[in-house]
């Protein structure tokens, strides 16, 4: 949070620059990225287990629903429908001090309700722009993710691997081969990193000089990497470029020292991945960056504030009690700004603004995690292959690896058990 009020300051010149696209200056990041910080992101960005889901679970049941605080509409507006609230308090305290004022109000009832029209379907429509960015984002991250374990899975299948000389021996990977695999495996981890340390204010201080003096502390990268990328000519943000190209060159080499078999259609394949992944990461820069016009913002943000504002003068005109239109601004102000700071937290995914309370983004350390068990989790499947290369080339198969097709009934295994008790009779 530290980090997220100081990059609130050094915007605070310009209210058109946004967080959101790390407009930041670096040397600001690179103050308030302190070792215990650095230490943590990393803890977080090394683990293959996450500590929660994407997104916050719920019980579909309104029992359950109504029980929430944490994360609803409720929590994010309660400031908002005080104040309102309190703003309707005094607008009754003069509609009882001055009552013959009220009569020059006949009719606005018809210019507000006209307006809360107008406001109804813009802000609607705005909140249904925001959740479609929203989920886009999301969709681009699992994508994403997709891409990369279809790497780690297509190298873990077509890698080299031992023929044992005893036919039922497993086999598995040569050095050579899990050497590629492995290496791989690191640079999708670091990749991930990267790139998601390059549009999310979360992750950001990782890419700072102490920060990537840091990852090679922790053996996430090696100092001969650290270097390579602190002298391309490329914006920090920029540098999970460098990372993917590694990975495309691990597994052209790899292929070409015999390491990594298949053809040149899988070689076309594994590369059409790569530019996949490409795409899908530019994509969620891009999305974040056009987000949503500010014209667009500005208008829903008047409309909702002027109904909210006029509400009172529109209860009281037309007869409403003092009490009904305190309440009635408290319940407009929590559906009519609930919806709209919806719509705002939905145009931020990842929480790089840290507007309203920020209790349900999309967590960027679970699709990390997960992404760095994808990255291992092909290798360590395929390690030992249960059936023989050998007699599966000659179509001779073992009798234990051609199973029925629906499994041995109850009748087959009381045969199977009658056939070796009375093997080991014999035996006997």
């Amino acid at each position: 949070m530290s980090m997220r009020r100081a990059a609130a300051a050094s915007s605070s010149t310009s209210s058109t620059r946004l967080n959101m696209v790390l407009t930041t200056p670096e040397s600001i990041i690179e103050q308030i990225s302190t070792q215990k910080l650095l230490d943590d992101l990393i803890d977080e960005s090394v683990r293959t287990n996450a500590r929660k889901p994407i997104m916050m679970q719920f019980d579909p049941s309104s029992g359950w629903i109504w029980r929430r605080w944490k994360g609803t509409v409720f929590c994010e507006t309660w400031t908002s429908c005080v104040r309102n609230i309190l703003y309707a308090t005094v607008i009754a305290i003069f509609y009882k001090a001055r009552p013959s004022f009220w009569e020059s109000l006949t009719g606005f009832n018809i210019l507000w309700g006209q307006l809360l029209s107008i406001t109804t379907f813009t802000l609607t429509f705005f909140v249904n722009q925001s959740y479609a960015l929203w989920r886009k984002c999301y969709e681009l991250s699992r994508t994403l993710q997709g891409r990369l374990n279809d790497l780690g899975m297509a190298m873990a299948a077509y890698a080299e691997r031992s023929e044992p000389e005893d036919p039922n021996e497993p086999s598995t990977y040569t050095s050579g081969s899990r050497q590629v695999l492995e290496l791989t495996g690191r640079y999708i981890r670091v990749f991930n990193i990267l790139t998601y340390a390059s549009f999310t204010s979360s992750h950001r201080p990782i890419l700072t000089p102490r920060g990537m003096r840091r990852l090679v502390d922790r053996g996430l990268i090696t100092s001969k990497e650290r270097q390579i990328l602190s002298d391309a000519q490329l914006p920090v943000t920029q540098r999970h470029n460098a990372i993917l190209l590694w990975i495309m060159r691990v597994f052209l080499e790899g292929r070409q020292a015999g390491y990594i078999e298949g053809g040149d259609g899988f070689e076309q394949q594994f590369l059409e991945k790569c530019h996949v992944i490409r795409g899908q990461y530019g994509a969620i820069g891009d999305e974040l960056q056009g987000r949503m016009p500010l014209a667009y913002a500005h208008i829903v943000q008047v409309l909702v504030d002027v109904i909210l504002w006029m509400y009172p003068f529109m209860a009281f005109s037309t007869g409403m009690s003092p009490l009904m239109g305190v309440l009635g601004t408290g319940l407009l102000t929590m559906f009519y700004q609930g919806l709209f700071d919806l719509a705002k937290q939905f145009l931020d995914p990842y929480d790089n603004e840290s507007y309203g309370q920020g209790e349900d983004p999309l967590c960027v350390d679970t699709l990390v995690a997960e992404t760095n068990s994808g990255s291992v989790r092909f290798m360590n499947s395929f390690e030992f292959q249960p059936f023989s290369s050998q007699q599966l080339k000659e179509g001779e198969l073992d009798k234990e690896s051609l199973l029925p097709l629906r499994g041995y009934s109850l009748e087959d295994l009381e045969n199977m058990q009658d056939d070796i008790a009375e093997l080991e009779t014999e035996l006997a």
